[in-house]
């Protein structure tokens, strides 16, 4: 777990050294989420996530306070998720009908095509292509700390946090199996930049786990445990 942490913290690093290189070809290039918006030009590059990170405080905030009402329990994380929207769905073989179509435990956005078409025929046992949103996880005891995880993204997601776009999304379950196959350099500035906030929400989910560990069991076996617990990074 802590090589892939490092990957996604050296991929942060890594994106805004590509995007100036971006800068270079394009005189001017514009990206906005629903709350940060980066300005590139020829001259200069201007970055506005002052709301962003207004956003993230109270979230985590909040889920400090949920957190600590459930006693940290995944079970009521799990009824909590449900009761405000989110069918969850437990799957004895939910790993591997995910692993097959990359995507992981925990939230799942609504889907369309092939992907959308696996999850209806193994789940639902119907024919469609598309499906809405659940968070589907395998079946058995669940690790706390890889619940966390997993309720944060969801969390972000409902609190209409960037980076959960469908196609920011796709690229960057891609870029995090090695078998995804993400050919970084063919990204436009666009798909950079909402690439780079997808995995800054799930570096956030894991920082703030760690943070939650530090009053628990200590970082290092937290880590331990939500490698071990499938977090869907």
């Amino acid at each position: 777990m802590d090589k892939l942490f490092k990957k996604l913290v050296i991929s942060v690093l890594w994106l805004q050294e590509h995007l100036v290189k971006k800068r270079q070809q394009k005189t001017f290039a514009s990206f906005k989420n629903s709350t940060s918006k980066t300005v590139i030009t020829k001259g200069c590059s201007l970055n506005l996530t002052a709301e962003t990170g207004e956003n993230k405080k109270k979230l985590e905030k909040n889920l400090e306070v949920i957190l600590k009402k459930f006693e940290q329990m995944p079970a009521k994380m799990l009824v909590y998720i449900e009761r405000n929207g989110t069918p969850v769905i437990r799957h004895q073989n939910a790993e591997k009908i995910l692993d097959f179509i990359n995507e992981e435990q925990g939230f799942i956005r609504g889907l369309k095509g092939f992907k959308a078409l696996i999850l209806n025929l193994f789940l639902f046992k119907k024919f469609s292509f598309k499906t809405n949103e659940m968070f589907l996880i395998a079946e058995g005891d669940i690790d706390k700390y890889a619940m966390m995880h997993r309720f944060y993204l969801w969390y972000a997601y409902k609190f209409d946090m960037p980076g959960f776009d469908p196609k920011a999304q796709e690229n960057f379950k891609k870029y995090v199996n090695e078998k995804g196959n993400l050919n970084l350099k063919k990204l436009s500035t666009d798909d950079i930049m909402a690439l780079k906030e997808a995995i800054a929400r799930d570096v956030d989910a894991i920082e703030f786990v760690q943070r939650i560990a530090k009053n628990g069991e200590g970082t290092q076996n937290a880590m331990k445990k939500l490698s071990d617990g499938g977090a869907s990074v």
